[in-house]
């Protein structure tokens, strides 16, 4: 009686054995899954980065949108041109106050207001002086760009812009601004501060509209 039942048992253990090993035929399709999904992710993993210093156009809507939905208690916007002197010195600055700042909600956006020809110049600028911020080219024709920014810019460069998180204009500097220009109208609106205003350095030279 023992030893029909340990026959039994082997045969039993067998069986289940030779039902849970898959066929060849699915043993090699498995394979050949596997195969294709690890050559899929070496793919994926190897694909070049987007280019650094890659323009895409953006308009003066499309920008406030982005800030609105950024989450960012504050974004400063940077109108530049790569045939504007005083633009590429403001750079590096920004680049530097947006490492600064950013662990306080305050984000750093260029944009850059060359004409589409004159496109690869900017963005071998932005390549060349390795700049990480977020930026993009104005899209055409500008002055809806322009408006949208702010009505009351006539279009001088640089011009530096202060959103808060609904992307309203909370501060306009027009035309070249420094470091301790710029840090205390950011650090006041942190604070909840009156800050709106402009500073239309543009109009002349000293000038301060508020």
């Amino acid at each position: 009686m023992t030893r029909a039942i340990l026959i039994a048992l082997v045969f039993t253990l067998s069986a289940c054995r030779a039902r849970t090993k898959p066929p060849p035929a699915e043993e090699k399709a498995a394979a050949a899954a596997t195969a294709s999904a690890s050559s899929e992710a070496v793919a994926v993993s190897s694909a070049p980065a987007p280019s650094r210093g890659t323009l895409t156009a953006i308009s003066g809507g499309e920008l406030l949108r982005q800030i609105r939905a950024s989450g960012a208690k504050a974004t400063i916007v940077n109108a530049w041109a790569s045939w504007c002197g005083p633009c590429r010195r403001e750079i590096p600055m920004l680049e530097a106050m947006a490492e600064n700042l950013r662990h306080q909600g305050v984000s750093f956006v260029l944009v850059s207001v060359d004409e589409p020809e004159e496109r690869p110049q900017a963005e071998a600028f932005l390549r060349d002086h390795n700049v990480t911020l977020q930026s993009y080219i104005a899209a055409r024709p500008l002055e809806p760009f322009k408006t949208a920014l702010n009505p009351r810019w006539p279009g001088m460069l640089p011009a530096t812009f202060l959103y808060d998180g609904a992307a309203k204009l909370r501060y306009f500097l027009g035309g070249p601004a420094y470091e301790s220009e710029i840090l205390p109208i950011i650090e006041g609106f942190l604070a909840g501060k009156t800050i709106d205003g402009e500073a239309n350095f543009g109009l002349a030279p000293g000038r301060v509209e508020r």
